[in-house]
């Protein structure tokens, strides 16, 4: 009913002010809310002789002064509005990050350069409050955490189109940052806007456009070449991209080569040998007929594959009295993706000001497969061959629209818009098993006759509609951000023999549709012009997957059966945020405290023994529970010595957060422990080297869900990074990792291993490493 009301509050307020608009529709110059900037530049007289204007004016007026004209308060000013930082997915407009009402990160391509991000587990190095955990003894990292909250719970998305799930040994780290000219994070709940899956979060990859390298010599013209080298793993990478062009047309063409080893560790248990190479092309052509409009056709395709020599499979297991010599294990990743899209801008229409839409394709790949060796309970040799694939193809599209416009002294920022789009899923597996003493053969392998899927392919139709005003009171003190979507989800599962050869059961599998309510409200005072209180509530919602509604399989080997679930109801989450933010000339800073309510969370659950040819099988289905909640603080702050750019400054910032499984009543073990990151950046004048020494601090986990899981300690660790531009054209980028040579073992990577795995020395983390990359420009 709560919910109900806030809906329909939200309604009258938005088409309330869209009704009054249509009388006295006002135009706005600037894409960037606040507004009243604008209007104060249109009242400046012109200066006609080339004379110093008085200070007042210097002050406000936002355009060339003549040279010798400029004050020292100009340059702080020009400086504060260079430090702004700009989010364009928390409201899915530009919006600085110090007036909006959820707590984004924003990192950008030179970020990513100078900390070396190479993938989703350096992202977050220095990020409180977002991990990713790896898997050392194959697969890999696996997903972003964001807050307690990962997995498919958690919306990736480059450039707008969806990164693939992740299911069981696959990976969400599907993208090349070489490509890439920022990624934003938004902590929390963001279904207003993005609809299922984005419970959590949202991450946010933007690739680069052709200008990002034209720019930077201001020619037709731009090549460049990078290598890097990292001991952690000794990988070894190559990037060479082209980019050509003038203001109406323009391209460019990128090829990263990558190929590095195992991740070293730091214990007495080596590693699994592991051999990675991947390709990434990347390629977008930009044309724009006139100043309205914008074409942008990106492609891309990202190809991987991975070598582990599995040894810490080896030796006898009791579950299965089966001793393994060896194993051997091949995974191939493909992403491919070209997307078609169109911006349109014009500051004189009276309708609306801003139109975007996009169309796309993806293909997204991952197989796995899997040669072991063994001796079974009769001492014959066997070898088993396995292959696994995951697939998905995602066609979709989406429209979005904005309408800037002044009711009385209320600015206005409408955004609009929908989206539509269907997620092809399938699952073939398939193993063969040769005893290699008797010469025998067989498709019956551990309890399960191959080849077969687990669950049906299935078909995922997901749209949205949403609507969203900013809305500007008290010239700009305060701020009211309104949204609303609603979300339809249709699943249509597609049986066939593979599917039907393990569903002994024949379990009635069956398709489903519904719909869910998304509403957001978010406030944003300024209590001076450099200080922000803001509080948001919002709602998340993430329809039930695949997996869960259509999984149906028998295993008589283990003797357990698990059952569909078509009457799933979708996850959903409350999220409650207030915090203060402060941008001043020489610092910033931010407080946030946050509580999230997580509903009808789906987790698979054993609900019956079932009686087949005389044994007794386990049942289990996937079915909603109680949910969690999730409570914590977050701080993060920078404070410079001095005024520009160059010089000394101080950063830091801390997470900590609580979460309880309401069903079980323990802790949640997704939850990671208090982490701080504080340091010391230097910048000289003229940008020519900069270096910065950053310690990371994480306490002991304490609370776990299991008394016999693993927990590791507190540690320290210090890294040390530098950057130096020999010319414009040559930079070369140091790292020096671990520093001290600390031993220790991330959460995030041995969550739920128990403290008496004899394989926990493959979780450390490596000991003093070191990292280098030089770039050449033309």
């Amino acid at each position: 009913m709560k919910n109900n009301l806030l809906f329909f509050n939200i309604l009258f307020i938005t088409f309330g002010n869209l009704s009054v608009a249509s009388a006295e529709i006002v135009q706005l110059s600037d894409i960037n809310l606040p507004n009243r900037n604008a209007q104060l530049l249109q009242e400046q007289p012109q200066e006609t002789e080339e004379e110093c204007p008085p200070d007042n004016q210097a002050q406000s007026n936002n355009r060339d002064v003549p040279e010798g004209c400029q004050k020292e308060e100009e340059t702080t000013s020009s400086q504060a509005d260079a430090d702004i930082e700009i989010s364009v997915t928390g409201t899915r407009t530009p919006r600085a990050l110090q007036d909006s009402p959820a707590t984004i990160t924003v990192i950008d391509d030179q970020d990513i350069q100078n900390l070396f991000i190479r993938d989703i587990k350096d992202l977050v190095r220095y990020e409180p409050g977002v991990s990713v955990r790896n898997r050392p003894t194959r697969a890999g990292n696996s997903s972003i955490n964001i807050r307690g909250i990962e997995g498919n719970r958690v919306l990736i998305q480059t450039d707008g189109v969806r990164v693939p799930d992740i299911f069981f040994n696959t990976s969400r780290d599907l993208v090349d940052f070489e490509s890439l000219s920022r990624v934003e994070i938004i902590r929390g709940p963001a279904s207003t806007l993005y609809g299922s899956d984005a419970i959590g979060g949202v991450v946010s990859f933007i690739t680069k456009d052709p200008e990002d390298y034209l720019n930077v010599f201001n020619r037709p013209f731009y090549v460049s070449g990078k290598v890097g080298y990292n001991t952690s793993d000794y990988g070894l990478s190559g990037t060479l991209t082209l980019a050509g062009g003038d203001e109406k047309l323009s391209g460019v063409f990128q090829y990263t080569r990558r190929d590095q080893n195992e991740q070293q560790n730091y214990g007495g248990l080596a590693p699994n040998p592991q051999e990675i190479g991947s390709n990434n092309f990347f390629g977008k052509v930009v044309f724009r007929p006139n100043n309205n409009h914008t074409f942008r056709l990106t492609s891309e395709l990202l190809d991987r594959k991975t070598d582990t020599d599995v040894r810490s499979s080896a030796g006898f297991n009791p579950f299965t009295r089966l001793t393994t010599l060896s194993q051997f294990a091949e995974d191939d990743v493909r992403r491919g993706r070209i997307s078609l899209s169109h911006d349109y801008a014009n500051s004189n229409s009276s309708l609306f000001q801003n139109l975007k839409w996009q169309v796309y394709y993806q293909d997204a790949n991952t197989t796995e497969q899997v040669e072991t060796s063994f001796i079974n309970n009769a001492r014959q040799n066997i070898r088993r061959l396995q292959k696994n694939e995951f697939s998905q193809q995602i066609i979709g599209g989406d429209v979005q629209l904005e309408s800037n416009f002044n009711i009385g002294s209320v600015n206005n920022r409408l955004t609009y818009g929908f989206d539509l789009f269907n997620t092809a899923t399938t699952r073939p597996r398939d193993a063969t098993e040769f005893n290699q003493t008797t010469g025998a053969v067989t498709k019956n392998v551990i309890g399960e006759l191959f080849p077969n899927k687990t669950f049906p392919d299935t078909n995922t139709l997901r749209g949205g509609i949403y609507i969203q005003n900013e809305m500007e009171f008290a010239d700009g003190r305060i701020t009211l951000i309104p949204g609303i979507r609603y979300d339809y989800y249709q699943l249509s599962p597609n049986r066939d023999d593979d599917f039907n050869r393990v569903n002994t059961q024949n379990s009635e599998v069956k398709g489903f549709s519904d719909s869910a309510i998304s509403p957001r409200l978010g406030i944003v005072a300024k209590v001076t012009p450099e200080v922000s209180l803001y509080a948001q509530y919002a709602r998340g919602f993430r329809s039930p997957p695949y997996d869960d509604a259509t999984l149906a399989f028998t295993n008589f080997a283990f003797g357990y059966t698990v059952l569909p679930n078509a009457n799933l109801k979708p996850e959903t989450s409350d999220s409650y945020e207030v915090g203060i933010r402060g941008n001043f000339p020489q610092g910033k800073f931010s407080l946030t405290s946050f509580y999230n309510r997580y509903n009808n969370f789906i987790d698979t659950v054993q609900v019956g023994v079932l009686p087949i040819g005389g044994r007794s099988f386990q049942q289990f289905q996937s079915q909603n529970i109680r949910g969690a909640t999730i409570y914590g603080i977050e701080a993060k702050g920078e404070y410079n010595f001095s005024n520009t750019d160059d010089g000394v400054s101080l950063f830091g910032g801390l997470a900590y957060a609580v979460g309880d499984n309401k069903e079980t009543n323990q802790p949640l073990d997704s939850i990671d422990p208090f982490k701080a990151v504080f340091g010391l950046r230097y910048r000289s004048s003229g940008n020519i080297w900069g270096a910065e020494l950053a310690t990371t601090l994480v306490a002991d986990k304490d609370r776990v869900s299991d008394a016999n899981f693993f927990k590791p300690k507190a540690y320290t660790v210090v890294d040390l990074l530098g950057y130096y531009n020999f010319n414009r054209n040559t930079t070369l980028n140091v790292g020096i990792f671990n520093l001290f040579n600390e031993r220790y073992i991330e959460w995030s990577d041995v969550r739920g291993v128990n403290a008496s795995d004899r394989f926990l020395d493959l979780y450390t983390q490596p000991g003093i490493n070191l990292a280098a990359s030089l770039t050449v420009r033309f």
